[in-house]
């Protein structure tokens, strides 16, 4: 297939989805589905590892970034942002509950 096709053909329907996985690099982050984030670990998994990697984020977006800029693949659902928003509420109000009456609310 002529490379130039696969670049100007449509590119796919953005994902929509409450779960996510984050790749991070040194330069920049990504979020990617979950068979993305397979793949990538996959290809970092290779001895050795492929020099480039091409990918999509979630927004449809084709990156090709260097392999070894990537540092962390991490997952990320609704339900664990739920519970770092309570986690966060929670020291907050710990916090605030043991501050003496002198002390300004900041």
């Amino acid at each position: 297939m002529n490379r130039l096709e696969d670049l100007f053909n449509d590119p796919l329907e953005p994902e929509r989805r409450d779960d996510y996985w984050i790749t991070e690099t040194h330069y920049d982050c990504f979020v990617v589905s979950l068979e993305t984030a397979i793949e990538v670990e996959r290809w970092l998994d290779h001895l050795p590892p492929p020099r480039w990697l091409v990918f999509r984020s979630l927004t449809g977006a084709r990156h090709r970034i260097i392999a070894a800029s990537i540092y962390r693949i991490s997952e990320c659902t609704a339900a664990q942002r739920a519970a770092g928003r309570e986690f966060n509420r929670a020291r907050k109000l710990e916090d605030k509950n043991d501050r003496r009456p002198w002390e300004g609310d900041d």
